[in-house]
């Protein structure tokens, strides 16, 4: 995608969901590139930098980085967009963005292929499929999550420094990787975790992370969460409670119009914290139109919902806004207020 053959000035783009591996990947990349360009520039942790320190000090990083100046006295974003492109623009750069959260960070950071020169190679990374949805982005790319046998690889690299589990700890090595769902954060901080305890408390300690993600991995899942407004959190707990595995067109009508339904899966698929699974078999019943267009969550990000709804309620159950049954979600996407799939 990145065309590092050809002489063209290209921007790209990785996103997916928190933990994915995004920023690992795109550092490979920087790295295997890095040696056929003179000036570089890695800005890392874009969306807290720009929270704490604002834009211009992102621009000021990418000037001085390019420059090779010890500090530029960049006073508005305005103005470092204009020694950008006057600066820059004769410039074969290679520019990793790690982070971008917003279309500010684009047009302030990137603005279009003129404000480099030409040969230049940018790789952005995203937690929102949306940013990349621009034309100044050439191509993008969604992260998945790693099948079984990577998974197992990575889990184990961690947990007993090999690639492959020890032979005692075979069974308890599938159920880990099998509770991470082939996110490498969760592969990695669990390996960590349960490589410094006895092999007795193996099966204890899984059992508790079936139910509650590790907190490095909350803690890391949670930013995306934290981005949401109120509407939009109310329909992630629900679906994380509730919904997983129903079909969309369906769930959108058990809230309130006043939530906007739409709109706030929309924004949940654009953060990669729910996606849509197309699935065009439909039959007579009730039950195979529900798994038609089916919402499904990575399995640590339903763990982390129903926790806060935990945290919530401070663990007593009887005061949690939601509590998890299947037979309640069947029972509250048949009231009447669900218009029939005829409808």
């Amino acid at each position: 995608m990145i065309g590092a053959q050809t002489s063209e000035t290209r921007i790209i783009g990785i996103y997916g969901m928190g933990g994915i591996g995004k920023t690992t990947i795109a550092k490979i990349i920087y790295n295997r590139l890095s040696s056929n360009f003179k000036d570089c520039c890695f800005l890392s942790n874009i969306r807290e930098t720009s929270e704490h320190k604002g834009i211009e000090c992102l621009q000021n990083q990418l000037i001085s980085g390019i420059l090779k100046l010890k500090r530029m006295d960049i006073n508005n974003v305005d103005e470092g967009i204009e020694t950008i492109k006057n600066k820059l623009s004769t410039k074969r750069v290679l520019l990793l963005l790690d982070d971008v959260e917003g279309q500010d960070h684009m047009n302030a950071l990137i603005g279009n292929h003129d404000w480099f020169g030409k040969g230049s190679k940018i790789i952005i990374t995203t937690r929102k499929k949306d940013i990349l949805s621009v034309s100044k982005v050439d191509c993008s790319d969604e992260l998945k999550c790693m099948d079984p046998n990577q998974s197992l690889k990575l889990f184990s690299k961690h947990a007993f420094r090999r690639d492959s589990p020890l032979d005692e700890y075979i069974d308890q090595s599938k159920r880990a990787i099998g509770i991470a769902g082939g996110l490498p954060l969760a592969l990695e901080v669990m390996g960590s975790f349960l490589s410094r305890k006895d092999k007795k408390m193996w099966d204890a300690t899984l059992k508790m992370l079936e139910s509650v993600p590790h907190h490095d991995v909350q803690k890391k899942l949670k930013i995306s969460y934290d981005a949401l407004d109120d509407r939009q959190k109310h329909i992630f707990l629900d679906i994380a409670c509730f919904f997983i595995g129903y079909n969309k067109d369906i769930v959108v009508h058990f809230w309130d119009e006043n939530k906007f339904p739409e709109e706030a899966m929309e924004v949940l698929q654009n953060m990669s914290l729910i996606k849509i699974e197309e699935d065009d078999r439909v039959g007579n019943d009730l039950l195979p139109f529900i798994k038609r267009n089916r919402v499904w969550m990575h399995d640590q990000l339903r763990d982390l919902g129903r926790e806060i709804v935990r945290q919530e309620s401070k663990m007593k159950i009887e005061k949690q806004s939601r509590v998890w049954d299947p037979k309640e979600a069947l029972d509250l996407l048949r009231r009447p207020k669900v218009k029939s799939p005829m409808q």
